[in-house]
């Protein structure tokens, strides 16, 4: 698989991207703490029907970011900089998981022209019911811890590589799918300066995006391109799924994913394949 590496200067920040394949645009947004490298088993199943852009979200991809920007509709302008780039006013498909669904989402609020169909993966969008119920679960106690962004980097600093592989082993249904190199490369990008303090800037927003997506809702109407949430059971159900995308949604799917932790883009790939592609054939 060819992945060529792209930077891009946009919005007072340098961004870098991967790009591989042919075909219709496809957009991989990736989440926390992870990098553009959690696609790569998607892309090398879809690289040969769509062309895929995988971005690095601001400050994650080598160069540092700015002090501000990382509410996800300033994120979203910055992955329509780089989709101009790449496919012009061309729509494309939206994907995107954990953090990187609530860039997808706020993307496709403010870009509807331009995105063809969203899936989100295991992403309930702040301003969402479910969301509003995962920030108070005990067991969601990340968004809390990171949105307090300076105790945060304070504690988290200078032990990324143990932070990061505790974080995603607390949530792997395959132990394998992740192995301690990918660990090593994710947690070498969030010790790159800038980095960690980057991700955390993204949770202490939580608040602010909730109150632009509500906004945005409530101005512009539910999005009406077809929109998937997908997530990992047992933990997440059709009817919870359905229950969340209607609230945001006209044409909303659910898709439940067996045999899988968190890590849905790296534990099961094949199938997340398929649900992009049918998410693809769903815009007709």
């Amino acid at each position: 698989m060819d992945i060529q590496h792209r930077r891009l200067a946009a919005n007072d920040a340098v961004h870098h991207y991967a790009v591989v394949g042919e075909g219709p645009p496809l957009i991989l947004l990736h989440g926390f703490p992870q990098t553009w490298r959690a696609w790569v088993r998607v892309a090398e199943l879809l690289a040969g029907e769509f062309r895929i852009v995988m971005p690095d979200l601001r400050g994650l991809g080598g160069s540092p970011g700015p002090a501000s920007g990382y509410d996800k509709h300033s994120l979203a302008a910055d992955v329509r900089a780089i989709a101009r780039a790449e496919f012009g006013t061309t729509p494309a498909l939206v994907c995107g998981h954990d953090v990187g669904g609530y860039v997808g989402f706020a993307y496709a609020l403010s870009h509807r022209d331009v995105t063809a169909a969203l899936v989100l993966v295991e992403a309930a969008p702040p301003g969402t019911s479910q969301l509003d119920h995962q920030m108070t679960n005990p067991r969601q106690w990340h968004l809390s811890f990171h949105a307090n962004a300076d105790v945060a980097h304070l504690l988290i600093g200078g032990r990324e590589r143990a932070y990061v592989d505790f974080f995603i082993r607390s949530r792997i249904y395959d132990a394998g799918a992740i192995g301690a190199a990918e660990v090593d490369r994710y947690a070498e990008a969030y010790a790159a300066p800038g980095a960690l303090r980057a991700a955390l800037e993204m949770y202490r927003s939580l608040a602010l995006d909730r109150q632009l997506n509500l906004a945005a809702l409530a101005e512009d109407g539910r999005l009406t391109m077809p929109v998937t949430a997908v997530g990992a059971a047992p933990a997440a159900t059709t009817a919870a799924l359905r229950e969340m995308v209607a609230e945001v949604a006209t044409d909303g799917r659910a898709e439940l994913v067996e045999e899988t932790g968190y890590w849905i883009p790296e534990e099961r790939p094949a199938a997340l394949a398929e649900i992009i592609r049918g998410a693809a054939r769903s815009r007709g």
